[in-house]
């Protein structure tokens, strides 16, 4: 019974990544001429479990933020760390929808799987029409169907993978008070949950992906792509 209990431990700690993540956290709404404030954090998201900038795994600290303009066009915001996360800002210049977007490949192996991580959200300027736009390098993706997170209103996500719908697979949903549920998308890749509360939600996809390869002259035999998505409700 112990090594059966054990042996199920391992696997729920390895299934999500040994639990962290890096995400973006940032308001949902912006102001045209008002700069916008971003933050990075890379840990546990659900335990409060922040680690500080001076201990991120491997090379994450050099992780590029890339802000995807309503035009299209996209630009890489300059960042600078705090003790627990990295700061960065843009102003927008425009209505419309601004994506921000991280793709880091984890230097170094955990155990003998790679681990890729990307970290998205969305700001909206005023009359905003969504887009979505995102370079094909995020191969794991979450993205809004509609501009408006409200409170008791249903709020389809659309995810992907390799550009296809990521279908009949578990995603993680974590709410304002830190209570989590997983849900599972549709036979469209289609994540159907409906906010209860105002606030900060926060959501999660992992898949692993069978595949050997040689990094840093060790081998490893899976990739690991863990995307998060964080959004604000009204």
């Amino acid at each position: 019974m112990k090594k059966i209990l054990t042996l199920l431990l391992f696997v729920a700690f390895a299934a999500t990544s040994y639990g962290h993540a890096l995400w973006i956290e940032t308001p949902t709404k912006g102001k045209k001429g008002v700069a916008q404030k971003v933050k990075v954090f890379f840990g546990e998201y659900g335990s409060k479990e922040i680690d500080s900038t001076a201990k991120w795994y491997s090379n994450l600290k050099d992780f590029k933020i890339i802000l995807t303009l309503p035009n299209g066009n996209r630009q890489e915001l300059k960042t600078k760390p705090n003790v627990f996360h990295y700061e960065a800002s843009f102003t927008p210049a425009q209505d419309g929808q601004y994506t921000l977007s991280i793709v880091h490949h984890v230097k170094d192996l955990y155990k003998t799987a790679k681990i890729d991580y990307y970290a998205l959200a969305n700001v909206f300027v005023g009359k905003a029409s969504l887009n979505n736009r995102l370079a094909n390098d995020v191969a794991l993706s979450i993205a809004p169907t509609k501009t408006t997170f409200a409170v008791g209103q249903a709020n389809p996500h659309l995810v992907k993978l390799n550009q296809t719908a990521f279908k009949n697979q578990k995603i993680t949903v974590i709410s304002p008070d830190k209570k989590d549920e997983t849900l599972e998308t549709n036979a469209n890749g289609v994540l159907n949950f409906t906010p209860k509360q105002k606030g900060t939600y926060f959501l999660e996809a992992f898949y692993e992906e069978k595949k050997s390869g040689n990094q840093e002259g060790k081998s490893y035999d899976k990739i690991w792509h863990v995307v998060t998505y964080t959004t604000e409700s009204i």
